[in-house]
């Protein structure tokens, strides 16, 4: 156990112990002669006066340099360590620093990146550290957990910290430091820390479970986060489709975010060439609000067919780069040709979707997305589905099993299937097989049927891709004007535990979307590499028909059913390309060529590596995405080959540097963290924690009831004595005490007669006839 100090200069206030003691010797009163009478009560009075009045001023005197003792120590900082339950500061620690590296630590202030700051943090912290200590550096951009060989090692992985989409949360990198940290106290007893910079923002802890460290491992968190930014951003951006028929203009929703005051900015669109360059083919002038939202439309026509690449970018440079660009890719091409299968007659009962999905007037103008053709049910198994990319069945009755493993292996090579269930369904026995349920992923239970008629579509969110495309509307969709009187209840499938791409068919439909009465109403089930999605109400019944299950299609105006009838086919036709994915996710990108053994992607910074073709299945997965931008892929070669891409953007969390409020942070952080935001602060902390606990408010506290007790004692010493008589004046200075003492106002004693002949006393005549003087009083108790 010892104590060292922070301060140790102002230890020379300890000297100012002197000034009571001076004080105290200098004021102390001499005692004056008297000639008085030797009266033996009287001198024992005094003599016990004498030692109290000693033992009192010997208390203020301590009193009063304990005082001053006590404030000499607390300026001078004084700090407890070296005790068997706190470390040496001198002893070598084990320290892993956990360093935050997304984007959104690019952010500028003061001309220095907040992962710039970090870095100059943590080199202060080098400093500090204790010879023969061992450090860690670990990033959110992954990489494994290691010490470094040397202290210069460390310093020179932090040199080398660049943002990056993370590869794990932030949570998960601290989890991986502690996990090295524990690791080495089982080898040794070393001392172990743990440091986590951090910008303190949304990004970074939205979602986050809570930080609980080790009880021997002593964490701090060091804030690098700006309170003031000046940012536009680019939230989100949302594509009218990512396939596109020819002539069909491109549509693009671009949400936009403001930090710090109004201004005025303009955003474009941009078309890459075959040449590499980006060429501007919109441009629009934009007043930012501040922290509000704005929303600008674009429209892109002349599309030449193909795979087509782009990027909206905000002009001008602000304190993060990362979110002024977001990139997109889009495939131009013909109409995509689908099948839609009906009853008899089938050009009426397929009429509905078929208008949906290439209404008139597109297709007479050559730009309809879809080309449908239309057939009976009874000719689908002589069709041709070798060219449809879609197959569409409106109310089907009872198929045989044949007919289902046909379309469960057509669905299962990449293509989309869209089933309306209806009345023609018949009974769920007759309807239900395992080879419908294991194209399906589910089983028919019973029709519903609504008797009060408030049934209709509810969807509870909006995330699901069908139903992205509602989101421009929100609340305003009106579903309610579009009843469903009667609609089956659909069981889904349990999935299986050991489900895996290549088991087709395996595993339950997951429900997209349900009605008001809380069944589902849309659901998408995953077969091999395609998708089938089952909606449980039809849309093939006329609008005259008493017998009619919904007005989806037939009410006034119904273009919620012309939506929802193309973004379905969309889901179900388009998985199989992945054509915008977040940074950090694989993409699957279909290319049709089963003779192909490897590719050629060049990402946005102009690399190339080459990716493996999956000739079982013709696709392309390519899993090194972090670099957010535009990708593309070739095979085959110029003359004959292949060529696509597609676009990778940041999530949101990773450009999100908006801060956490303290008591958000406090609930994950833990009770008792320890947050450093300057490099003050850095060093005190660090000293606390590793050197010791300081004792500067213990010492305060202390120095305040020396004071306290002073002022008690000397009102209680110098009070004056009720119970008791005071002394006269000659009687105080006999004894030889200070008749100050008693009520602190001087005492004149008596004047002394000048010497003279004492008169003679008449003889008096005692009782016993005896002359001689007369006898004295008896003494009071005072001994006056």
């Amino acid at each position: 156990m010892g104590i060292s100090f922070l301060a140790p200069m102002l230890l020379g206030a300890a000297a100012l112990v002197a000034v009571p003691i001076a004080l105290h010797l200098i004021m102390r009163r001499k005692p004056v002669p008297h000639a008085f009478p030797a009266l033996r009560f009287l001198q024992q009075r005094a003599l016990a006066n004498r030692r109290r009045l000693q033992v009192s001023h010997l208390l203020l005197l301590l009193l009063r340099v304990a005082a001053l003792a006590l404030l000499a120590l607390a300026f001078a900082r004084p700090v407890l360590r070296g005790a068997a339950w706190l470390a040496d500061g001198e002893a070598p620690v084990a320290a892993a620093f956990v360093f935050d590296t997304a984007p959104r630590m690019l952010l500028r202030e003061g001309n220095r990146t907040r992962l710039e700051q970090a870095a100059a943090m943590a080199k202060v912290l080098f400093a500090k550290l204790p010879q023969g200590s061992r450090v860690a550096v670990l990033d959110t951009g992954g990489g494994a957990a290691a010490f470094s060989p040397t202290l210069a090692a460390a310093h020179a992985r932090v040199d080398r910290l660049a943002a990056a989409t993370p590869a794990m949360p932030l949570s998960a990198a601290i989890a991986a430091g502690a996990r090295l940290l524990a690791n080495e106290a089982e080898k040794s007893r070393t001392r172990r820390e743990l440091y986590v910079f951090t910008d303190c923002s949304h990004g970074a802890w939205d979602g986050a479970a809570a930080i609980e460290p080790a009880s021997d491992t002593s964490i701090l968190y060091v804030d690098v986060g700006s309170p003031a930014p000046q940012n536009f951003a680019i939230e989100s951006l949302e594509l009218g489709g990512e396939q596109l028929a020819a002539g069909t203009p491109l549509t693009l929703a671009v949400s936009l975010g403001r930090s710090g005051p109004d201004a005025s900015r303009a955003v474009a669109v941009e078309l890459l060439m075959p040449d590499g360059r980006y060429a501007r083919r919109a441009v629009k002038p934009v007043a930012w609000k501040e922290s509000a939202s704005t929303q600008v439309d674009f429209e892109i026509g002349g599309l030449e067919p193909g795979t087509r690449q782009g990027r909206v970018v905000i002009d001008g440079a602000d304190d993060l780069e990362a979110d002024d660009s977001r990139s997109f890719t889009v495939a131009v091409g013909a109409a995509v040709p689908v099948i839609v299968a009906a009853s008899q007659p089938a050009t009426r009962t397929g009429l509905f979707v078929a208008e949906a999905l290439a209404p008139a007037g597109l297709r007479r103008a050559g730009t309809a997305r879809f080309a449908p053709t239309i057939v009976a049910f009874d000719d689908l198994g002589a069709t041709d589905w070798r060219a449809a990319r879609g197959i569409v069945l409106m109310d089907p009755p009872p198929l045989p099993p044949a007919t289902w493993d046909a379309l469960r292996s057509w669905v299962a090579e990449g293509h989309g299937l869209v089933v309306w269930l209806g009345p023609r369904a018949g009974t769920p026995e007759r309807f239900d097989s395992e080879a419908s349920r294991s194209v399906l992923g589910g089983r028919l239970v019973r029709v519903w049927r609504d008797a009060a008629g408030g049934n209709h579509l509810a969807p509870a969110a909006l995330d699901h891709p069908i139903l992205a495309a509602f989101r421009r509307v929100g609340d305003a969709v009106p579903w309610q004007d579009f009843p469903v009187s009667r609609h089956w209840e659909f069981a889904p499938d349990e999935a299986a535990a050991d489900t895996t791409d290549d088991d087709e068919g395996r595993g339950g439909a997951a429900v997209v979307a349900a009605y008001r009465d809380g069944l589902p109403a849309i659901l998408d089930h995953r077969v091999g590499l395609g998708t089938v999605v089952v909606v449980t109400t039809p849309a093939s019944q006329a609008a005259g028909d008493p017998e009619a299950w919904n007005t989806l299609a037939t009410g006034f105006e119904p273009w919620p059913f012309v939506i929802l009838a193309n973004e379905t086919l969309l889901h179900a036709i388009d998985t199989a390309d992945e054509r915008n994915v977040v940074a950090g996710m694989p993409a699957v990108l279909r290319i049709d060529r089963r003779d192909l053994a490897a590719a050629f992607v060049r990402t946005p910074g102009g690399d190339d590596f080459p990716a493996a073709v999956d000739q079982k299945r013709g696709t392309v997965t390519v899993t090194a995405t972090e670099q957010p931008g535009n990708y593309t892929v070739r095979a085959g070669g110029d003359v004959g080959g292949v060529a696509t891409g597609f676009s990778a953007n940041l999530s949101p969390a990773a450009t999100d540097y908006r801060r956490v409020p303290a008591a958000d942070l406090a609930a994950v952080l833990g009770a008792g963290h320890r947050i450093a935001r300057t490099e003050t602060e850095l060093v005190r902390d660090v000293n606390l924690e590793r050197v010791g606990t300081e004792l500067h408010g213990w010492m305060i506290i202390l120095a305040a009831l020396a004071m306290a007790a002073d002022w008690i004692a000397a009102n209680r010493f110098y009070a004056p004595r009720d119970d008791v008589a005071a002394p006269t004046a000659a009687a105080t200075f006999a004894a030889g005490a200070d008749p100050n003492a008693g009520d602190q106002r001087p005492v004149t004693p008596p004047p002394v007669p000048p010497p003279s002949a004492p008169p003679v006393p008449p003889p008096v005549q005692h009782a016993a006839g005896r002359r001689g003087p007369p006898p004295l009083p008896p003494l009071s108790e005072s001994g006056a």
